[in-house]
């Protein structure tokens, strides 16, 4: 699990490994650099526009009471107005996360072997084309608010684009169907690593610049400056982006050409004969004996020789894919939502495969699917938490999101270039110490009392972020890359329905624990993660039952 190696020998592998393979094709990371950079620019501020309105138009508080609320040294009054909305704006936020996840959850079902026939950017152009219409209509509702009574639920509206679209299951199933395209089990987990600090860069830089936006600005503005840079980045993807399948295809063509050329080379190796002349008498190379010809009626000895070479005629190849292809029968025509791509998805997640990889795969999709299922629950209370218990304002919180996304990004890059290339930890290893990390992060969020307790849980969560890279590593990994994306799909189908549990279950614990213990959801994560846990403990013990097999795959 670890190997020592030299400071040198180290230095060494980084200078000879093949930079211009690991970052080939790089066009998905600026498209989901923009894309979560537009998400946390104007998230918090589309919250908190939320909040301000349940307290003028629902429950008829005057303005300026309803602008203290996001003052840190609020008085009593203004905290006991502040505790009454929460439950309101909980439910509000709860019906816009299922509201964004009924129409995934039925794409997810068909989204993946579609793309493993079709393509990946058509999902990639329909997606974005959704999250740039939801940003507009927004900033919209929220500019009309300005002069108008407008009821905080219209602002659920502005989910119905990108549901209706696909959401994030369809573009995080083509974003990294790309991913896996593009590289190979070597360069894979640099890549999936230098996405994933993207990832945190975009949400570490919306979130620092979110509250100067809006402080300089206005809220309408702010989201709508997340909608034109979500329209750069779809109109990036519609005429630069290529057709990544397509070279996937290629690869794998020239990778089994290359095979039949080796398996051909070693197969004349064997062969015992001077001279191929399927026309006419054969001279054996020992015996000197003349072997009959295809025609001849009686076949002597040597009948097996020659079928093994007629077979490997290009005429006879080409009728021989024509007989199976017949014997196969016609093939089904399948739409967009046809049910053969939810009987081939299902079919390639639940087929038997060597070395126990299908546990290996349902393993690992377990492990992320609780990551999901923390994210989405812990996304509809955590800002209402934060107000709760330590009274902070849209800048407070912005700010410790910088850091919680900062963090754990450094954490990423530092981390895994030193455990992966001096201490050589595999990436099995790398993904139980992100769990692990996870557990403390939420252990010290359900246990705090001070807002420095926060930046603790950040400081002992550093690693969690290679959770999701090593995962998808794993996968990417032991699948063949014409199943990745019905792989991939079967975790977003999980995905899609983890809203319908997750936020009614973490809004109806905070709502019962908000005036007794109202971080008592964060043991409920921890708690998850720890399952986490023991699931990607399953896949070492499986790799180390087979370890000759997996020795480079999980390498």
């Amino acid at each position: 699990m670890v190997e020592k190696a030299s400071p040198t020998l180290t230095l060494e592998r980084l200078k000879n490994l093949q930079w211009h393979k690991i970052f080939h094709m790089f066009y998905i990371e600026p498209v989901v650099f923009m894309l979560l950079f537009s998400h946390t620019l104007s998230g918090t501020i589309q919250r908190n526009q939320v909040i301000y309105q349940t307290c003028t138009v629902i429950f008829h508080y005057n303005e300026s009471d309803c602008k203290q609320l996001d003052n840190k040294n609020a008085s009593a009054e203004i905290n006991a107005i502040e505790t009454e909305l929460q439950p309101y704006v909980a439910n509000l936020f709860l019906t816009r996360t299922l509201l964004e996840s009924i129409v995934p959850a039925f794409c997810g079902l068909f989204i993946g072997s579609w793309s493993d026939h079709y393509g990946r950017k058509p999902l990639l152009v329909v997606s974005m084309i959704g999250f740039s219409a939801s940003f507009w209509l927004m900033a919209l509702i929220c500019q009309l608010s300005s002069y108008y009574v407008v009821n905080p639920w219209w602002y659920i509206l502005a989910a119905v684009p990108h549901s209706l679209l696909g959401g994030n299951c369809v573009f995080s199933v083509a974003a990294f169907c790309f991913i896996s395209d593009i590289t190979d089990c070597k360069t894979r987990p640099y890549r999936m690593i230098f996405m994933e600090s993207l990832f945190f860069i975009g949400l570490t830089s919306g979130s620092l610049l979110s509250s100067f936006v809006y402080a300089a600005t206005s809220a309408a503005v702010t989201i709508g400056l997340s909608g034109c840079i979500v329209t750069i980045a779809t109109t990036f993807i519609i005429f630069f982006v290529p057709e990544s399948l397509h070279f996937r295809q290629e690869q794998d063509a020239k990778l089994e050409k290359k095979m039949a050329m080796e398996k051909e080379k070693e197969l004349d190796k064997n062969m015992p004969m001077t001279e191929c002349n399927f026309m006419g008498p054969v001279l054996h190379k020992q015996t000197g004996q003349e072997l009959p010809t295809p025609a001849t009626p009686a076949m002597t000895f040597d009948e097996d020789l020659l079928a093994k070479y007629v077979e490997r005629l290009p005429e006879k190849a080409e009728q021989r894919a024509r007989e199976l292809e017949v014997a196969a029968g016609p093939k089904e025509k399948a739409g967009l939502f046809s049910v053969v791509h939810i009987k081939d998805m299902i079919s390639t997640c639940f087929k038997p495969r060597e070395n126990h990889a299908r546990a290996i795969i349902w393993l690992v999709t377990l492990a992320m699917f609780l990551s999901i299922f923390v994210f989405d629950g812990v996304m509809t209370v955590m800002y209402l938490f934060v107000r709760e218990k330590f009274h902070w304002t849209v800048r407070d919180y912005t700010f410790f999101e910088t850091v919680s996304h900062l963090v754990p990004m450094v954490g990423a890059l530092i981390g895994f270039l030193i455990l992966r290339k001096v201490f050589r930890l595999s990436v099995v290893t790398l993904a139980l110490l992100a769990f692990f990390s996870e557990i403390l992060n939420n252990l010290a969020k359900g246990f705090s009392t001070l807002p420095w307790h926060m930046y603790l849980s950040v400081a002992l969560g550093v690693f969690r972020s290679i959770s999701g890279p090593m995962c998808r590593t794993i996968v990417s990994n032991i699948v063949p890359p014409s199943d990745l994306g019905k792989i991939f799909s079967i975790k977003n189908v999980l995905q899609s329905f983890a809203p319908f549990v997750a936020a009614p279950l973490y809004t109806l614990i905070y709502k019962r624990s908000l005036t007794t213990y109202p971080g008592l959801f964060n043991f409920v994560s921890s708690s998850l993660y720890l399952l986490s846990f023991v699931f990607m403990g399953c896949v070492l013990r499986i790799k180390f039952m087979h370890k000759d097999h997996y020795a480079k795959v999980l390498k």
